[in-house]
């Protein structure tokens, strides 16, 4: 075995390098934890050892500094965020119990980041869901407590409008917390009441096709009321052209008989004229005796 003899310089040197590095290592440490970085979506706030808020206003985007070890940095995210509360039961005025799906968008603003960090709950951004919970469910169950089961459907807009309300001005007033939007995601009626709403739905188409088949056989009837009274009409305007007819053909009938009766009155010979006029030609058929004798000379000749 071969030892290295001691050399009193090489030993100084490394010495040396070693208390550099340490005090390199620790001017990083130093550095590092000096210095930290707040995103745009976010505010920050300080601590001194963990207790005392040393922050006046909240810190806001970009590079800060801070005391190493000695000073806490609590964010909180300023951005718009969604919160969404599942499965809530509420009760409407007629005592039936509705389960309902909630979202809540908010954004924080800056004036009301260090109280949600420090006076809201426990120090820092661990709590703020659940300082939020129990105004958004109240403000929901007393929204829904004004509005009957049978109509929730109809009225969706309405109930969350007012929600939107109610809610907005609660997180306001207590927290500072604009509400952007309150959206009614869902709304979970129990089986017993949705059988019975299907029943009544039921219940109304039929009342409806009940209906439409009365204005159906209205109508049929209307319709043939107004045929058979346009029939009638017609048949009356047929009668009456018919009698119109016949009277035009009487009355020029008469008057042809009394033109006839004037001319033979005033010309005898005309009788035998008219009847020349209509003659065929052909001799009158008798059975037995002498044949008829027919006078064909012509008005105004001699016997």
């Amino acid at each position: 075995m071969t030892f290295k003899p001691f050399e009193p310089g090489n030993h100084a040197v490394g010495g040396k390098t070693v208390r550099v590095m340490v005090i390199a290592l620790i001017a990083i440490v130093l550095i590092t934890g000096s210095i930290f970085v707040v995103s745009p979506s976010e505010m920050a706030g300080e601590r001194w050892m963990g207790g005392t808020v040393v922050t006046a206003t909240p810190l806001g985007t970009g590079v800060h500094f801070k005391v190493p070890f000695l000073e806490t940095v609590d964010r909180l995210q300023t951005s718009r965020s969604v919160y969404t509360l599942g499965g809530l039961d509420v009760y409407t005025n007629d005592n039936q119990k509705v389960s309902i799906d909630i979202s809540v968008i908010y954004q924080i603003p800056s004036r009301s980041v260090l109280n949600l960090l420090y006076k809201v709950g426990r120090a820092g951004n661990v709590d703020i869901d659940s300082t939020l919970l129990p105004v958004v469910r109240d403000r929901a169950l007393e929204a829904f407590a004004k509005y009957n089961t049978l109509t929730i459907s109809d009225q969706r807009g309405q109930i969350t409008a007012q929600m939107k309300k109610s809610i907005s001005n609660g997180l306001e007033t207590l927290f500072g917390v604009d509400v952007i939007d309150v959206q009614l995601t869902g709304i979970h009626y129990s089986p017993g009441f949705e059988h019975s709403i299907e029943e009544a739905v039921k219940a109304k188409a039929d009342a409806v096709q009940a209906q439409n088949a009365v204005a159906q056989k209205r109508f049929e009837g209307e319709q043939k009321t107004v045929t058979a009274a346009a029939e009638a009409q017609a048949a009356v305007e047929t009668a009456k052209g018919r009698a119109d007819s016949l009277l035009l053909e009487a009355d020029a009938q008469a008057k042809a008989a009394l033109i006839v009766g004037n001319a033979i009155k005033e010309h005898p010979d005309y009788v035998r004229y008219y009847g020349l006029q209509r003659w065929n030609g052909s001799l009158p058929q008798v059975t037995g005796g002498s044949m008829p004798m027919v006078d064909l000379r012509m008005p105004g000749e001699n016997k």
